[in-house]
């Protein structure tokens, strides 16, 4: 087996989780804004909120009860996995997500688009 020490994003989500099905994620879960254009700020928003939620659907579909991710999760994104009772880990470093891989004989996902149904 394999061990490590890491916290959950979020306080209320489950620390211990029976026969889980885990997803493993090496991007991240964020919006990229580009530079050098004028938009408003209401605009920006709510475009972050719906392309958020849009990955995050994604990622449910899948119905994972844990997801490690290497990189930052948005703070709407771990919103929305705390309500669909997702356990959430952000931050964990390549080799250690390929020492899960390996062991679970699941594959690492590099984005939300390669997420199949």
């Amino acid at each position: 087996g394999i061990l490590f020490r890491k916290t959950v994003s979020h306080k209320r989500m489950t620390k211990e989780i029976v026969n889980p099905s885990i997803m493993l994620l090496s991007g991240g879960i964020e919006f990229t804004r580009t530079e050098n254009r004028i938009a408003s700020l209401e605009t920006l928003m709510e475009q972050e909120s719906k392309y958020i939620e849009i990955l995050v659907g994604k990622i449910l579909k899948v119905k994972p009860d844990i997801l490690l991710v290497g990189r930052a999760v948005s703070r709407r994104a771990q919103e929305l996995l705390l309500e669909a009772n997702v356990t959430l880990v952000q931050h964990v470093k390549s080799s250690l997500l390929n020492r899960i891989s390996r062991q679970t004989g699941a594959t690492i996902i590099s984005s939300t688009d390669h997420i199949m149904n």
